[in-house]
């Protein structure tokens, strides 16, 4: 049923309410349009050069480039990262005879791959950043940071019994621990970008 405003009837602090909110919404507007140098945004990180060189290699060069168009960019990086990884996991699976590796991988494969996994993130992430639903994007960051730390950690606890973890710690000399730490770092690039459409100037 169509609820009409009527003034009349608006409670002052429900009014004040609605008056705040579009002020933020506004304000994340605007500053996702600002142009933000990359020393400003990769000085916040503790990975100055690797994130410099990322956000410099966006097309057309990132001295134009507003916040959104570097967090569409640094998302399209972080989706070939995790197709890359997903790539090696299938390929370690096939190879390795050890049944804790094998474990491993599967498990991450799981996380990267499954309808609700990292990857599946990735397209909505980026029709809410079009879309300039900037507390979507941060949610589906959120779980993407969750999956790819599950299976950075996982295999690590030396004390847990569950069966997500084994009883001793597993070191696992494939690459896949340098390829997390690359998605790892991309998604501390994208967090340090996201606070710009939350901030008040």
């Amino acid at each position: 049923m169509a609820c009409h405003f009527n003034g009349n009837n608006v409670r002052p602090y429900s009014l004040i309410l609605t008056l705040v909110f579009a002020f933020l919404l506004f304000d994340a507007t605007s500053n996702a349009q600002k142009i933000v140098k990359v020393e400003e945004i990769c000085k916040q990180t503790k990975i100055f050069a690797y994130c410099s060189n990322l956000l410099n290699s966006i097309p057309g060069g990132a001295a134009r480039a507003d916040v959104d168009s570097l967090a569409h960019y640094t998302i399209e990086v972080l989706r070939s990262k995790l197709i890359n990884t997903v790539n090696l996991l299938n390929s370690l699976i096939a190879k390795t005879t050890d049944p804790k590796a094998k474990e491993l991988y599967n498990f991450c494969l799981k996380e990267f791959t499954s309808d609700d996994g990292a990857l599946a993130e990735i397209d909505p992430m980026q029709r809410s950043l079009k879309a300039k639903d900037y507390n979507s994007v941060s949610l589906h960051l959120n779980d993407l940071v969750w999956d790819n730390d599950l299976c950075m950690s996982h295999g690590k606890d030396k004390s847990s019994t569950s069966s997500h973890h084994f009883t001793t710690e597993f070191k696992d000399p494939s690459p896949l621990p340098q390829f997390t730490e690359d998605i790892f770092k991309v998604l501390q690039i994208i967090t340090i970008i996201s606070n710009y459409w939350f901030k008040i100037y």
